[in-house]
């Protein structure tokens, strides 16, 4: 069922980027409950989205029809989804790491363990698993997408409390051999830039945000080997706005805090060169320059962002998905 909202909205930088407007705000709900989703794809003309409470889920844009595709677990959420050519990629965080590939309504488990996995990227009929590291040490995982088979790198050391948040499944990227992810936690705040086939660090670098239990580093994009965007924040302080932005083109070497930042903590960014989007649970932010300067775009609780062309979508902790017809 869809409640539509029509609505124009001027919103114009101080420092003369472009002007934003959205013509269409409408909301899609996937669920009668209180469910949250952290996870979004979009297959064709159908929203893919991971859940907290209803596993994962379909929703069919044209008709607005909900499918359950994988069903939900005890043992955790759904907080990562793929979609490559017909098959969905789905993961589970929690007391189990679980991976499931569907494809048509054929559901399988690919690879279970006991580890928290934060995130999962595709890399060459693979797919790359972030976990939380035990004891102090890092293994990056390798499951095959066809028969599950799973290949550890060595054993990295971490900084005591270190941690990745499965926030919105964006704390690693891909492009070409160099593996990116984040991390924060109570001591440390890090970039890193690994080489996919050893797995073994060509280099890490502190990032600008203040260190804390749950704070740091959420959200992760690179816009190619150069120029990237990291948000994030204290998720307990979530109107806290200082340092929780910050931007590269060095290829991370060096990361600068943005001059205006987000609104306050942000769990999930995307977007490409043009134009930067960035959601927390107190609404989103737009940027024109790279994640230099931010402007609130919307108020509200949002987990995870999808662009798509000339639509966002966004979504909420509460059984549903903002959908925005941008101009």
């Amino acid at each position: 069922m869809k409640n539509l909202f029509l609505f124009i909205v001027l919103i114009t930088s101080s420092l003369n980027c472009l002007s934003q407007t959205y013509t269409l705000k409408d909301t899609l709900r996937f669920s009668s409950e209180s469910t949250y989703s952290r996870a979004l794809a979009l297959r064709g003309k159908e929203l893919i989205i991971g859940t907290s409470k209803t596993g994962v889920l379909s929703y069919n844009l044209k008709t607005n029809e909900v499918k359950t595709l994988v069903k939900p677990v005890s043992c955790g959420e759904y907080r990562d989804v793929i979609v490559d050519n017909k098959t969905i990629y789905a993961c589970v965080s929690g007391d189990s790491g679980i991976l499931y590939s569907v494809k048509g309504k054929k559901v399988k488990e690919l690879y279970r363990d006991h580890s928290f996995i934060d995130d999962i990227v595709l890399n060459h009929g693979q797919l790359i698993t972030l976990s939380d590291p035990i004891d102090n040490q890092l293994v990056i995982k390798s499951v095959s997408m066809k028969n599950g088979i799973m290949n550890d790198s060595e054993p990295m050391s971490t900084a005591d409390g270190e941690a990745y948040f499965a926030a919105s499944g964006t704390t690693a990227q891909l492009i070409g051999s160099h593996y990116y992810y984040v991390s924060g936690g109570p001591n440390n705040a890090t970039f890193y830039d690994l080489n996919t086939f050893e797995f073994r660090p060509r280099f890490k670098s502190e990032l600008p945000f203040k260190h804390g239990e749950g704070s740091g580093p959420f959200s992760l994009l690179m816009l190619d080997e150069k120029n990237g965007v990291i948000v994030g924040g204290d998720y307990k302080n979530p109107k806290e706005s200082d340092s929780t932005s910050m931007w590269t083109n060095d290829g991370g070497r060096t990361w600068n805090l943005s001059s205006m930042f987000t609104s306050g903590y942000r769990s999930c960014v995307i977007g490409n060169s043009t134009c930067l989007y960035a959601c927390g649970t107190n609404g989103i932010d737009v940027s024109y320059d790279g994640g230099k300067n931010w402007n609130n775009f919307d108020t509200g609780n949002f987990c995870a962002l999808l662009l798509d062309e000339e639509t966002l979508y966004a979504t909420t902790n509460k059984g549903y998905v903002i959908r925005y017809i941008l101009k």
